[in-house]
Order: C-alpha cells, then structure tokens, then sequence
C-alpha cells in the first residue's frame, strides 16, 4: 500500500471534466495508511506499518526519505492530522491504555488530549480536535465500527458530544472540520430507506444531521476542499471505490449538483 498525492486541473467556465494528475510518495514495506497533507503542501504524514507496529512518518512532499516520528513508542501510533498552521500533529495511540495525543511537526513534546477517541480532526482555529469514541480501519465495509461524534478542547478538559439525532447516535466515522468552522462532514449509517454508508454534515453546536449522500452506495472518509465549495469523498458509485467530489455550501450543508468523478490509478 502506497501513499499517493494528486493535483487538480479545473475548467469551471469551459464545462471540461475534471483533470488530475497523480504522482507515488511512498514505497516503504508494510501498509502506508491515513495520509494528511500538511497545509502548505510540503509534507505528508501518515501511519506507516513497516516497524513492526503502528508509527507516525513524516515525509517531504519532494523527498522519499521518511522519519519516524514515534520510533520510542512500542504502542501502535496512527490516524495523525496537521494543525491547522502544521506545526503541531494530532494522533492516536495506543499507549499508556491508549487515547488521543498532540506532538510537535517533528515529533517533540508528545502529551495527552484524551483517553478515548480516534481520527482525530481540527478546527480551523487550532483549539479543538473531533474525533469517534470507535476505531475505523480503511474499509467502508466493516459498517459495525461506528462511533460517537465528540468535540475536545485541544488543552483538554472534558469531551461533549454533538449528534443529538437519534438515528444517528454512536453512528458516525471520520470527522473533517470545514474551513471556516462552520459545519463538521462525517461518515454515518442509514439516513434514508437505503441502506447504505452516507456522508453528512452538522455544526460544531451539534443539531440535526444535513446528508451529503443519501443513497446505497458505500460514501466514505470526507475532506473539505480549502475553499470550503466541494466536499471530496470516496465511493463506489461507480463500481470501484474511487474519489469523488459534490459541490456544497459550507454554511448550510446544501449541495449543489451531482457527484463528480476523480477517477484515481489505484484498484481501491
């Protein structure tokens, strides 16, 4: 399993599909999972299974030299996520009975946030991570790892909880902040008479879920484009599981128009 990066070429005016180019990052042995750009694009982070167990690498864009950043951990250390200025990484670990933890770009001053939690994600204005009370591995398919949706101040304290709705309760995957904070995209189950993995959208004060999706197929592990006008995500609604992008308005969670493909060279 390799980590690769694409770039995006838009015609919005000419009416031309959507272009992108894709370019391998990684090649080391063992699974190379849950990779995050750092915001300046120079650096990728990911949980790398080459050691033997579970460590963060961090690795230049331009570069195939990665560092270990949790070489010292003999816990299995994973899901990380650039802050919003990219100086900090947030990531699970299961250390010390396990949690969400906060180190510095290049390893240093690891400390505890929680003694729960999992994919953990940030708000734009770097004082809160969401995250789920269940771990999610890298398929869609294992649709019984679902978890509580919960918000946690960065400098801790004590966690809170934001579906409200019933039908959605510790039914939620993969949480992304959008950028300017106002609504909080996810992975759920069933929100309609189809039985399929949707993605949906709620703000940060909780309240009722707005549905990205809402049909049978299999809608995974959404990320808010910088801008905040498109919601990428990957689904097989195509017959494979691929990339995917919808036009959406970030303050409300309406989407406009149809799912686009970004169709990617990878089998999955």
């Amino acid at each position: 399993t390799s980590v690769l990066v694409w770039r995006q070429f838009d015609d919005t005016t000419g009416g031309l599909p959507l272009r992108a180019t894709f370019d391998q990052l990684t090649s080391q042995p063992g699974g190379e999972l849950f990779a995050r750009l750092s915001p300046d694009g120079k650096w990728i982070v990911y949980s790398g299974e080459g050691a033997g167990n579970r460590d963060i690498y961090l690795q230049s864009v331009s570069g195939r030299t990665p560092i270990n950043l949790t070489a010292d951990s003999p816990a299995d250390d994973e899901h990380p996520a650039f802050s919003p200025n990219g100086e900090r990484i947030a990531f699970r670990s299961s250390r010390d009975g396990g949690g969400l933890f906060v180190m510095g770009r290049t390893g240093e001053a690891v400390r505890r946030v929680t003694r729960e939690g999992f994919n953990p994600a940030w708000s734009p204005d770097g004082t809160e991570l969401a995250y789920t009370t269940v771990a999610t591995e890298t398929k869609p398919q294992n649709a019984e790892q679902r978890g509580q949706l919960m918000v946690i101040a960065v400098n801790g304290g004590q966690p809170r909880a934001l579906q409200n709705n019933v039908v959605l309760q510790n039914n939620a995957m993969l949480p992304s902040w959008s950028p300017r904070g106002l609504r909080i995209a996810f992975s759920g189950g069933v929100v309609s008479a189809a039985p399929g993995t949707n993605v949906l959208t709620l703000t940060p004060a909780g309240g009722d879920p707005v549905p990205v999706t809402q049909d049978a197929f299999l809608n995974w592990n959404p990320i808010w484009a910088p801008d905040g006008r498109h919601l990428y995500f990957v689904s097989n609604r195509g017959g494979s599981m691929n990339i995917w992008r919808l036009a959406i308005d970030e303050a409300s969670g309406r989407t406009r128009g149809e799912p686009e493909p970004i169709t990617t060279p990878a089998a999955f």
